[in-house]
């Protein structure tokens, strides 16, 4: 295609006269530009052009309902998109012109292992390690982003680890029987060092992780959160449990039986969920319901997603994949509910587009994000 029909296609675009397939098209088109300054040099736009595909994703994103809900996808790639052709046309134009842009420093604490005699090792998930037992013996080797514990049928008593991943990071751990565990940002997972036969093989939760639990119809594998269990034999789930959200767990395959935290003595009835489904726990005990997978899984992909949720939660979920501190001033967004998804976008970016929706903007102060209500500053 060559520029003169592309001009046209984005003509058609603006004026809501494309086809489908002509929206895949140029959304692939898109896609396939890593850098915005070749972009920019290959379409060529005149200045009333720019602005007017600019003022149709502009008001694509502010499209809301009756609950004050935004829809921001998949608008929210190319919306950032074009927010960085505004700079590539400042610089194409002045190029002389030394444009200064805020810089945020994401926090760098490191991901941390403790055993159960308090001893603490930092892992660099860009080298190698093997971990040692009180005993002195290995227990386990780290390689990059994975850490794999060893199966040890001497150990006739159960000995936990406790793995910590900060906010902006993320690892995958092997277990002892083969169990995959990837932990997203924010969370930790205590476990033992190696699983005893004729034991429940029981971990323990806070944050989110995605379990591929390897087969054993002899010993269960249960998920312990703050306030729900999740039993499998061996399966493939999700379960996320940070403080002040709602817990809940998302079946892959398999099977998994899900049960409210009781007082002790009590025991109640386990609610099985099939592939597809979402438990919830809720006041009156486990709501299920039928989700897309890709909303909920796509986290291990590095893909951040919102689902109809409010500000105030997004804010908790920015905050852990980029490891950065948000401080909303601006009250009224906090029930304001969103849908999009990111995935490479810089937190710029990601902040850029979200102004453009909910009409706020944000200022980088002693490296804390502050939004704030334009209208008012």
């Amino acid at each position: 295609m060559d520029k003169k029909q592309l001009n046209s296609l984005f003509n058609k675009y603006i004026n809501n006269k494309c086809t489908d397939q002509e929206i895949k098209f140029l959304n692939s088109y898109l896609d396939s530009f890593q850098d915005k300054n070749k972009l920019w040099s290959e379409l060529k736009y005149d200045e009333e052009l720019r602005e007017k595909i600019w003022f149709e994703i502009k008001s694509k994103t502010l499209t809301k309902n009756e609950t004050k809900r935004f829809s921001i996808k998949p608008y929210l790639k190319y919306a950032a998109v074009f927010v960085g052709l505004l700079v590539s046309i400042l610089w194409y134009q002045f190029d002389f012109v030394e444009i200064e842009s805020p810089e945020i420093k994401v926090t760098d604490a490191a991901i941390t292992i403790k055993t159960s005699d308090n001893v603490t090792t930092e892992i660099n998930t860009r080298g190698e390690q093997v971990l040692i037992g009180k005993t002195g013996k290995i227990i386990g080797e780290q390689k990059g982003a994975q850490i794999s514990y060893r199966k040890n049928d001497q150990i006739k008593e159960l000995v936990f680890n406790e793995i910590s991943v900060p906010n902006g990071k993320k690892i995958q751990l092997v277990l002892s029987d083969g169990t995959l565990v990837h932990i997203n940002s924010g969370s930790s997972l205590k476990f033992p060092i190696s699983f005893i036969s004729g034991h429940k093989r029981q971990v323990f939760l806070e944050g989110e992780a995605y379990f591929e639990v390897t087969k054993d119809a002899e010993n269960s594998f249960q998920v312990t959160t703050n306030d729900m269990d999740v039993e499998v034999l061996g399966t493939h789930f999700n379960v996320s449990s940070y403080n002040g959200t709602k817990t809940f767990a998302v079946l892959a395959e398999g099977s998994i039986a899900v049960n409210k935290n009781q007082d002790e003595g009590e025991v109640g009835a386990p609610t099985v969920i099939s592939p597809g489904e979402k438990a919830t726990l809720i006041e009156s005990g486990i709501e299920v319901k039928t989700v897309d997978l890709n909303d909920y899984l796509g986290w291990r992909e590095g893909r951040l997603t919102f689902i109809n949720e409010p500000f105030i939660d997004i804010i908790k979920k920015i905050e852990r994949h980029y490891g950065v501190f948000i401080n909303n001033e601006y009250i009224a967004l906090n029930l304001m509910e969103f849908n999009g998804t990111f995935k490479d976008e810089t937190i710029l970016d990601l902040l850029d587009t979200f102004k453009e929706s909910a009409k706020f903007n944000y200022k980088i102060n002693n490296n804390k994000i502050i939004i704030y209500d334009d209208l008012i500053n």
